[in-house]
């Protein structure tokens, strides 16, 4: 009997599937019941074979910012397959499942934090964007002043703060459009007590930091930070002036950032080190929604096919005017431009340079062509400060 994806039904499909989690993930003692309650119970899907669940995943619906822009997205995350049932093609199996969903629910995005490319290669996603993991001496920040007001307030009660979040969000290519159960995600880690400081006055607040204390071996700890916005330099000298007074012992500050990260531009000299550098993965679901929702900041017309053996290809004649696109299909094989869905991805997103794709086999026709397209994308680094 050929395997079936469904959705997870009741206590016992969400036990089964926490168990698979924890194998797959390592992660004893991780609360899963927690994580599936933010997910969504309705987000949740298994995939059954021989009467028994075998793996599954779950998925946030939210949006990531293209242009200025908000996308309808999928983050799929909780990726799993029981050991015994690996190497069977189940995972490919649910993703296709899960992809074709997000398409009939009219969803143009999914995107993910990938343990292995592999498979989710397979099924067309491609690296698209950064977030990377920074660690710095807090005593080699600047030391900056106390001018602008700091007042403590509890990271669970950030509403009245997170328009200085979505005000950041749309002007940088990637950040998420961040729903309730992200904002939870921030507040109430899985581990540690998050702490909370505003900058400026409470009625035009000019940013916050949200934080949590990594102990040491002694009595020294890390800073790590959870969200971090900084609309104004008073608000940025005021920050760096809240963490470095806390140097007697605290000893590092640690973040997820970009290559051209905001807090690298205030140290006086190059302290801080890469801890990771991970690359998240996006999959265009629905070529003509995708490119129809996002901003550009290019007008131009170009004409190209979308090679996607599992959603079907599709001919587009893509025209951008003052920032908005006008999509028209065409029939497919009269487009002298060819991608393969993965080339679309990292195309759409600012992240690689035609070329690249094209020696990976991913472009086929004019690089005058794919060049006029890469530019109608080009942006801000593309990355997400955000891991789900």
């Amino acid at each position: 009997m050929s395997p079936i994806v469904r959705a997870a039904k009741g206590e016992e499909d969400r036990k089964t599937l926490e168990r698979i989690l924890e194998e797959s993930f390592g992660t004893d003692g991780m609360p899963w019941a927690t994580w599936m309650e933010r997910i969504g119970h309705e987000n949740l899907r298994v995939v059954v074979e021989g009467g028994a669940i075998r793996g599954g995943l779950g998925f946030y619906r939210f949006g990531q910012h293209w242009g200025g822009e908000r996308v309808p997205m999928i983050g799929l995350a909780g990726v799993g397959v029981a050991p015994e049932a690996r190497g069977t093609g189940l995972a490919r199996r649910f993703l296709v499942e899960t992809l074709a969903e997000a398409k009939r629910d009219e969803i143009p995005l999914a995107a993910l934090y990938a343990s292995s490319v592999a498979v989710y290669r397979s099924v067309g996603f491609e690296q698209a964007g950064t977030t990377i993991r920074w660690s710095v001496p807090l005593a080699t920040l600047p030391r900056g002043d106390h001018a602008l007001a700091c007042e403590p307030f509890a990271p669970a009660e950030s509403e009245p703060l997170r328009p200085l979040y979505e005000a950041r969000a749309r002007s940088w290519n990637g950040h998420l459009a961040r729903h309730e159960p992200m904002w939870q995600r921030i507040a109430k880690p899985y581990k540690g007590t998050t702490r909370g400081y505003r900058f400026g006055a409470a009625s035009a607040p000019e940013g916050y930091v949200i934080y949590t204390h990594a102990p040491g071996e002694d009595l020294h700890f890390a800073i790590v930070v959870r969200d971090l916005v900084l609309a104004t330099p008073a608000a940025a000298r005021r920050c760096t002036a809240l963490l470095t007074d806390l140097r007697s012992l605290g000893n590092e500050l640690r973040w997820l950032g970009c290559a051209s990260d905001p807090l690298l531009s205030l140290l006086p000299e190059q302290t801080a080190k890469v801890v990771e550098h991970g690359r998240w993965m996006l999959r265009i679901v629905d070529p003509e929604r995708a490119l129809a929702a996002r901003g550009y900041a290019a007008d131009g017309e170009v004409r190209f096919e979308v090679r996607d053996p599992i959603l079907g290809d599709v001919g587009i004649h893509l025209s951008v005017r003052a920032g908005r696109a006008e999509i028209t299909r065409e029939p497919t094989g009269r487009a002298r431009l060819s991608l393969d869905v993965r080339a679309l991805a990292a195309l759409y997103t600012g992240f690689a340079h035609p070329a690249t794709l094209r020696i990976a086999g991913l472009l086929e026709g004019p690089l005058d062509e794919a060049h006029l397209l890469a530019r109608l994308f080009a942006g801000t680094e593309p990355w997400m400060c955000d891991w789900f």
